[in-house]
């Protein structure tokens, strides 16, 4: 982000503390030897700690990252630093916490002594628990590590509503059942009985949110922000960190819109009444984390006991990304192996060969006996000849020269050939081309080849959105299969989100105008915001996503389209079923902290990798590797 402030502060490893006893001295001159000092951008957790020191600097002491992925060896020794921390450089630190994707690395923040209860209590909001489902709770405490850019002098009037909820009937999907069954011990003959999970297909009533994570905001929200965070256009969207607060806010001009409806006021989930021209935001409690928590501490009041602790201690406006502006956007982008094995791209001239051995004649490398994928190749290997065959323009660009004039050359080798061309003959620089169009070529014989079409963030039918927070009746403005964005023509599209499994994922849907999107939200146009609507399963198709700051790519390439593969959506219909709450301990928080080292999505995408790619004729396997991917995307969610 444009002018985020960068601090540095300590990542190290579980094994250096094994190696030293758990009491590290070490200079500066080693933890740079060692790649122990990284650099974090500004989030509201280091805007504490900056408080709470009062004065500011650029390097964190008081807090330590320590990785520890999963490693039965260690477990031991991990269990030693959560319960009894370590000391480094003469300072004792204890075990804070960690955010979400810190989890998923194997990554756990210590503090110092010197802080810790007062910081900790920060972070609480003043609301000890005693009881709770530790892993939400930890992703929700330590929202305020994110890094982001801090908006100053600047809290805007925030209104929350609850959360919309309707169910969609009847609708046919795929989903996984849980049986026993019996097989029989080959060395002692008995029975014995295990649980099969298999997939069955059938009607079903699906819960749906149609605005999880998402909310609004008016004009003068987005400029505020956008001025501080240097950008030279009005950002429609952003994403919202805020203690216990995580979600995605777009710009409607919705004092306008309920004006026209006739509202004057809105009511929020406390019920207090709202005047619509002094609200900036309308938010919902899927966004509020803390709604619960402060619900049950302070009953109506607990958003005005939520905003007078944000004073208390002085929090400021997270934005942990924007929506961008198109003249930045590529309108190319390049694919993966996962979007692309998920979709019809065999060559039928090849299988017919491959079955059928007495065809003569069969040369692959026949333009005529293009499959589908070499034709979608073909725009990224135009581009690597261009480059082979010294095409300046194409090369210029292939070293990073952009269309906008106020960024400086990546590279030396592309500032010397734009002082004089006859530098791209230079020995350094030729041999600077080849070996990044090498990798490129390389990348592309493993699926990154260029697609039309960029990444948008979603969101939900904001007009379905602002008829809820105003009690009228709940249509919205898109209807079944549609989509809005303000930078595709009104055709079918497909959406991809990562990490993609299983190809009903892939969502075939169509992009729609009408009078009330043209009317509204002209200012989507040219910005990488994508509305959803509120009648079809878009969104839990798409790996469970929801509208928190969750991306698609959008792609309108024709051959991509027509290669959609039409399976029945798998979903898992116990996603949001979690365990019961546990009393808030330091042994359960251990437990948790132990459980909760690692990442399998690379192993279960590898796995889908190794089904997908598999050709056989044979229906019964094919079925079998269809509900293998199906498992699999059950597995991931």
């Amino acid at each position: 982000m444009s002018g985020t402030k960068q601090y540095t502060l300590i990542k190290i490893p579980l094994k250096e503390l094994i190696q030293h006893n758990f009491d590290v001295s070490i200079s500066r001159d080693e933890e740079i030897h060692k790649e122990y000092l990284v650099t974090q951008g500004a989030s509201l957790l280091f805007d504490q700690i900056e408080r709470l020191r009062r004065r500011e600097l650029f390097h964190i002491n008081e807090l330590i990252l320590v990785t520890a992925k999963k490693n039965p060896k260690q477990e031991n020794d991990l269990r030693h630093i959560l319960n009894e921390g370590f000391i480094y450089n003469g300072v004792h630190y204890n075990r804070f916490g960690k955010s979400a994707s810190q989890g998923k690395d194997g990554i756990t923040a210590f503090v110092c002594d010197d802080i810790f209860e007062e910081l900790y209590m920060i972070t609480q909001m003043d609301i000890e628990i005693n009881e709770c489902i530790i892993s939400k709770y930890e992703a929700q405490r330590c929202l305020t590590f994110s890094s982001c850019t801090l908006i100053k002098d600047y809290m805007p009037e925030i209104v929350i509503v609850g959360e919309y909820e309707k169910v969609l009937k009847n609708q046919l999907i795929k989903y996984v059942v849980e049986r026993e069954k019996e097989f029989t011990d080959k060395e002692t003959g008995k029975k014995r009985k295990y649980k099969s999970r298999e997939i069955e297909e059938g009607y079903k009533d699906l819960k749906l949110s149609p605005f999880d994570g998402c909310g609004c905001h008016e004009r003068e929200f987005m400029e505020i922000v956008s001025a501080q965070s240097g950008l030279d256009y009005n950002a429609i969207g952003a994403q919202i960190r805020l203690p216990f607060i995580k979600g995605y806010s777009v710009y409607v001009p919705f004092r306008e819109i309920l004006k026209e409806w006739g509202c004057e006021y809105i009511t929020d989930i406390y019920g207090t009444k709202h005047d619509i021209n002094k609200i900036d935001c309308i938010w919902n409690i899927s966004m509020f984390k803390g709604h619960r928590l402060f619900t049950e501490k302070y009953g109506d009041n607990a958003w005005r006991e939520y905003m007078n602790t944000v004073r208390k201690y002085k929090f400021k406006l997270g934005i942990t990304k924007y929506s961008h502006h198109t003249k930045n956007i590529n309108k190319y982008t390049r694919m993966n192996f996962q979007y692309l094995q998920c979709l019809d791209l065999w060559n039928q001239k090849y299988i017919d060969f491959y079955e059928n051995k007495e065809i003569e004649n069969y040369n692959i490398l026949d333009d005529e006996n293009n499959g589908k994928i070499v034709n979608l190749a073909k725009y990224t290997t135009s581009l690597f000849e261009k480059i082979i065959k010294g095409d300046k323009f194409y090369t210029y660009k292939f070293m990073g020269l952009t269309d906008t004039g106020n960024h400086a050359p990546e590279s030396r080798y592309l500032e010397a050939a734009l002082v004089n061309d006859i530098m791209l003959k230079d020995p350094a620089v030729r041999h600077f081309i080849y070996g990044k169009l090498k990798k490129s070529i390389d990348e592309a014989k493993t699926g990154k080849i260029y697609c039309s079409g960029f990444y948008h963030t979603g969101v939900g039918d904001m007009i379905g959105y602002l008829q809820y927070a105003a009690g009228l009746e709940v249509k919205g403005c898109l209807g079944e299969r549609e989509l809005y964005s303000g930078n595709f023509e009104c055709k079918d599209i497909i959406s991809f989100r990562s990490p993609l499994v299983d190809p009903s994922e892939v969502n075939k849907i169509k992009i729609a105008r009408n009078r009330i999107t043209d009317r509204w939200f002209g200012h989507f146009k040219e910005q990488d915001v994508v509305m959803f609507n509120m009648y079809d399963i878009s969104a839990p198709q798409q790996g469970g996503a929801d509208f928190d700051g969750d991306i698609f790519l959008l792609c309108d390439e024709p051959i991509v389209i027509d290669a959609k593969i039409d399976k029945k959506i798998i979903l898992d219909i116990e996603d949001k079923l979690t365990v019961k709450p546990k009393p808030y301990t330091k042994e359960n928080i251990v437990e948790y902290e132990v459980l909760t080292r690692d990442n399998r999505i690379g192993e279960i995408t590898n796995a889908a990798t190794s089904i997908e790619n598999r050709y056989t004729s044979d229906e019964a396997v094919r079925k079998l590797y269809s509900d293998y991917s199906s498992l699999l995307r059950v597995f991931q969610g």
